[in-house]
């Protein structure tokens, strides 16, 4: 279909724009209608494309955010320390996040996770006592989990030390995704309950938990959130 050669809005010639092909000048396309209801429809145009884009790329931070496992309810997790703790993170070095329950430690996890994702980090979360149950249970999947666990670009390990006595094969699993990342010099981010000094007779009554918690010591930077629980007192 031949291109039209007169503005629908106004009706003025529009000018062609031709192309050479086989030594013969071929018409291909008009140039634009500087008339008002051109510009206007050509603007309408640009804002829908621009809307498009913009719809595309929520669609695929959200799956990013998704396949990272971080929880719905902080995937739009803001907090005014993420930033710091990001920085930390993409400059290599982890963060250990500690307190009571209710003081934002998972809340700004999240927060510093969502930052490193944007900058296009692999990020993975993983809640530890789902995870200990679910290598205890040897489910389907834990192996790929430890590998994917062990080698992503930022681990956030959610929880530490609140999960029930490990066995010790959990508890060795736990050591090999930790040691990995300490051997590969891959940031970790984790929640606790507990300072890195007492989460190592939580994890484990044997050598294993001390040898976990040495190499957090190692690896993160110990930040202590407090006050009164949020969930309880808002």
């Amino acid at each position: 279909m031949p291109p039209t050669t007169s503005c629908p809005h106004c009706g003025a010639p529009l000018e062609p724009l031709t192309v050479v092909v086989n030594g013969r000048e071929v018409r291909v396309a008009t140039r634009p209608c500087p008339c008002p209801g051109a510009a206007a429809e050509r603007a309408e145009l640009e804002r829908r494309e621009a809307d498009e884009e913009r719809a595309r790329l929520v669609r695929q931070a959200a799956r990013r955010v998704e396949r990272a496992g971080i929880p719905r309810r902080y995937a739009e997790a803001e907090h005014p320390k993420a930033q710091a703790v990001s920085a930390k993170v993409l400059a290599g070095r982890g963060v250990y996040l500690h307190g009571g329950n209710g003081t934002g430690k998972t809340h700004l996890a999240c927060a510093a996770a969502l930052l490193c994702l944007m900058r296009g980090m692999d990020v993975r979360f993983a809640v530890v006592p789902s995870l200990l149950e679910g290598i205890r249970s040897r489910s389907k999947g834990a192996g790929e989990a430890v590998s994917s666990l062990s080698s992503c670009g930022l681990l956030v390990l959610d929880d530490l030390g609140k999960e029930a006595a490990c066995t010790p094969y959990a508890a060795e699993r736990l050591f090999d995704i930790v040691n990995e990342r300490y051997n590969s010099m891959l940031p970790v981010v984790v929640t606790s309950n507990f300072t890195r000094g007492e989460v190592a007779r939580r994890i484990s009554e044997g050598e294993v938990g001390v040898a976990i918690a040495s190499r957090l010591a190692e690896m993160t930077d110990s930040v202590h959130l407090d006050g009164a629980d949020r969930r309880i007192h808002g």
